[in-house]
């Protein structure tokens, strides 16, 4: 595929599969991280997480383009109004690209979608802060210029009790440690973002050119290197970083939009679905959207409070005879049937079958 946009095209490529056909219209949300229930279960169902919110600038028509230089190359079939599938010629040529090229493997699910740029930038705005620090150096341009990100860094630095140097050294000793369980490149590609004393960060472009990547390679590549680095962190508990991540994770609101963060505040409070319906003055069925966008964007949430014990064991039992089973089909089976859940129990199943896939590969 002879073109400057080789990867875009293959990493555009492995979002489609031989089963659900998409669109320009459906991918092009994903690639601006829409939220919308049905936007978010696509992205769960056919593991489009690596694509999400990436591109916001991207325009349709432009993915529109891509996507029929794809179809000329028999990689997909089909159109846009019935949607794209991908072919076998398109699966043989994906498996062969990526062999030697890297993919996102570590972005597997939409926990830190809106985390990870606020980390990207913030970790470079704090590396220098604590950098000029150890040289006693307050005569310095700061790296990141957004008033969000340099009042969030200062925000956190004001929670911290420790006196700056010993933050300083603290951070820098963290950060090497950490970036000895990533590979030389990963740490290069880390590393070289960052600003300090004499050092300037290098830019995307200098960066690309370094390591010898197209521009969105590399793109792609930082948002899965700084994917790793938060799921470090967030193991790494009693660490600085470990401190900032969690601190910055609240104020992107766990990754939930505003409103259903609001609610999962108060479905932690205790709570019920119609109590906060009635308090918030919110329809019941958006509640009950929050609660699926709770479930999409965190895998560890308790579903059982919101699914009767009778309809998720009738549920599992009509996926097991038919593990296509239909939320029209369900509504014939049972026409008080809840959509919220329906489509609770359907996730359940599509990561659980996941799970076991893995499994079976290891």
């Amino acid at each position: 595929m002879a073109t400057q946009n080789r990867y875009f095209l293959y990493f555009l490529l492995s979002f489609f599969n031989n089963h659900y056909p998409s669109k320009s219209s459906q991918l092009i949300h994903v690639f601006h991280g829409r939220r919308t229930p049905s936007i978010l279960y696509k992205v769960e169902n056919e593991q489009l997480f690596p694509a999400f919110g990436l591109f916001k600038e991207l325009k349709k028509e432009h993915l529109e383009h891509y996507l029929q230089i794809l179809s000329s190359k028999k990689l997909l079939q089909g159109n846009e109004e019935d949607g794209y599938l991908l072919t076998s010629l398109g699966y043989k040529a994906l498996t062969q690209y990526f062999e030697h090229k890297k993919y996102p493997s570590a972005i597997r699910s939409l926990e830190n979608a809106t985390l990870r740029n606020s980390f990207y930038l913030q970790i470079q705005l704090i590396s220098q802060i604590f950098s000029e620090k150890r040289y006693d150096n307050k005569k310095y341009s700061p790296s990141i210029k957004e008033p969000i990100d340099q009042e969030s860094v200062k925000e956190w630095l004001s929670k911290q009790e420790k006196p700056m140097a010993q933050l300083a050294l603290q951070w820098a000793t963290e950060l090497y440690d950490l970036l000895l369980m990533f590979t030389e490149e990963e740490a290069s590609i880390i590393v070289g973002k960052l600003t300090g004393h004499d050092i300037i960060g290098k830019t995307n472009r200098q960066l690309a050119e370094s390591l010898e990547m197209e521009s969105v390679e590399l793109n792609v590549r930082l948002n899965n290197t700084f994917e790793k680095l938060i799921i470090q962190s967030k193991a790494s508990e009693g660490l600085l970083l470990n401190d900032f991540v969690a601190y910055l994770d609240q104020r992107t609101y766990l990754g939930l939009s505003k409103s259903t963060y609001d609610t999962y505040l108060m479905i932690n409070e205790g709570y019920s679905v119609e109590q906060i319906s009635e308090v918030r003055q919110l329809k019941l069925n958006t509640i009950r959207e929050h609660i699926l966008e709770i479930y999409l964007i965190h895998p560890d949430f308790n579903i059982q409070p919101y699914i009767p014990v009778d309809q998720y064991e009738r549920l599992n039992r009509a996926f097991e005879q038919n593990s296509k089973y239909s939320y029209k089909q369900a509504k014939q089976d049972q026409e008080d049937l809840m959509f919220m859940w329906f489509r609770l129990v359907e996730i359940e199943r599509i990561r659980y079958g996941r799970e076991n896939a893995r499994a079976d590969t290891l």
